[in-house]
């Protein structure tokens, strides 16, 4: 009974030892050379707030993006409000000084193309506020933070530089598609004699499209069989499409069905959020990203919009190659990859939560007592510690110990983030 105490008061002296050693408040032996390093080399950025005019924090971009042709924005948490305004002012600063006029997000290549469209002719005030709906996940429409930009956007079509919005998602995103996507699909087959009858599942199942991405939906009214015939009429359908006509419309609607059978195929055979599902998608979203950059806008200076995880520049691990990785292999240094991160965020009684893991880098970041800074780890001397593995919470917020600079090219901070507000 005394040697089980005994070994039971080790564990617990162990375990004690253990949480002193990783939560331990000591900064490691390496936090006063990487804050001396910070210091040296960031950039202060003044503000974030889009409207005001004075840009002269931004223009160490001009050098930086000087030979760049494709700027790849990125974003920790789909809700970080405060990166909103900071993506918002950067791509008014350079669109009205570097000349990108393309943007491109991670939704609906389809259904970005009809936001697009749309934005292109509507004058109404009214329908001005609600168009981000019909392309963009709410999440990036349906806040005050983002809808400065698409005004500005909105605002630039009546410009002789206006700003052109695409897509490259195989998901749909645009909620406000959702009573009239079945409609616009049957309207543009009848335009071009085309029978749906011919495509029986697609024809039966066409009015509930968004929701069989939902496996459980779409098993209790496909079985294997009806999922494989489903599969290959979107398939033949596109085909269909491509040789029926070249304009802008038949190649928007042919893309449009390729995508919706693999958005399909994704959502039945893959775990949601897991690496196989990230992976299929990620090669998917580099084809559509491609294309837009070579066929749509092809000499046009580009910025895409996505999260973090998607910039990644290197594999994410042996499941994994993220949109980036196939981007870069394929542009090279014509591409430039910036993710956002933060030390914490405000929560709705102004207290900072979710503050970064006692390892993270953002605990330096925060000691600098900079509200926002950029930094490029491109131009780092070669025996930089930021050069280096070391331990970031810029993916989702996860700790993790990697060499950041083969997966990025610069980092935006802002020190604490807060919740968009919502309309």
């Amino acid at each position: 009974m005394r040697s089980v105490l005994c070994a039971l008061v080790a564990i617990i002296a162990l375990i004690l030892s253990f949480n002193k050693l990783v939560y331990t408040d000591e900064p490691d032996a390496n936090y006063s050379r990487l804050l001396t390093e910070v210091n040296r080399h960031k950039g202060e950025i003044h503000h974030i707030s889009m409207t005001d005019s004075n840009f002269s924090d931004l223009n160490q971009f001009d050098s930086i993006l000087k030979n760049n042709r494709i700027l790849m924005l990125g974003e920790m948490l789909h809700n970080d409000g405060q990166t909103f305004k900071a993506k918002a002012r950067l791509i008014r600063y350079l669109h009205e000084h570097l000349d990108y006029d393309v943007l491109l997000y991670e939704a609906g290549q389809y259904d970005m193309w009809m936001m697009n469209k749309q934005m292109d002719t509507t004058t109404n005030a009214a329908q001005s506020k609600t168009i981000g709906g019909i392309g963009l996940f709410d999440f990036w429409w349906r806040n005050q933070e983002n809808q400065t930009l698409l005004t500005y956007c909105q605002q630039t079509k009546s410009t002789k530089d206006p700003i052109v919005l695409g897509g490259f998602d195989i998901q749909f995103s645009g909620r406000g598609l959702g009573d009239s996507r079945s409609k616009l699909l049957e309207d543009f087959l009848l335009k071009n004699g085309i029978d749906s009858t011919h495509y029986p599942v697609l024809n039966k199942h066409v009015e509930k499209l968004a929701y069989l991405t939902y496996e459980q939906f779409a098993k209790k009214r496909l079985d294997g069989q009806a999922k494989k015939q489903f599969l290959a009429e979107l398939d033949g359908l596109s085909r269909l499409i491509r040789s029926r006509g070249d304009n802008a419309e038949h190649r928007i609607y042919s893309r449009y069905l390729s995508d919706m059978r693999n958005n399909f195929e994704k959502s039945w055979r893959f775990k949601t959020g897991s690496m196989q599902s990230m992976h299929f998608r990620d090669s998917l979203m580099a084809k559509n990203l491609m294309y837009q950059i070579d066929s749509v806008h092809p000499s046009r200076k580009i910025i895409v919009w996505c999260a973090n995880i998607h910039t990644f520049s290197a594999p994410y691990n042996k499941e994994y190659l993220p949109l980036g990785a196939y981007i870069k292999k394929k542009f090279g240094d014509q591409v430039y990859c910036l993710d956002f991160t933060s030390y914490g965020r405000y929560n709705e009684v102004n207290r900072i939560v979710d503050k970064a893991s006692k390892l993270a880098l953002e605990n330096v970041f925060h000691a600098t007592r900079s509200p926002y800074f950029f930094l490029d780890l491109r131009s780092l001397p070669k025996n930089s510690l930021l050069g280096q593995h070391f331990n970031s919470i810029i993916n989702q917020g996860i700790d993790e110990n990697r060499k950041w600079r083969d997966y990025i090219d610069g980092i935006f901070y802002i020190d604490i983030n807060k919740n968009p507000i919502y309309r």
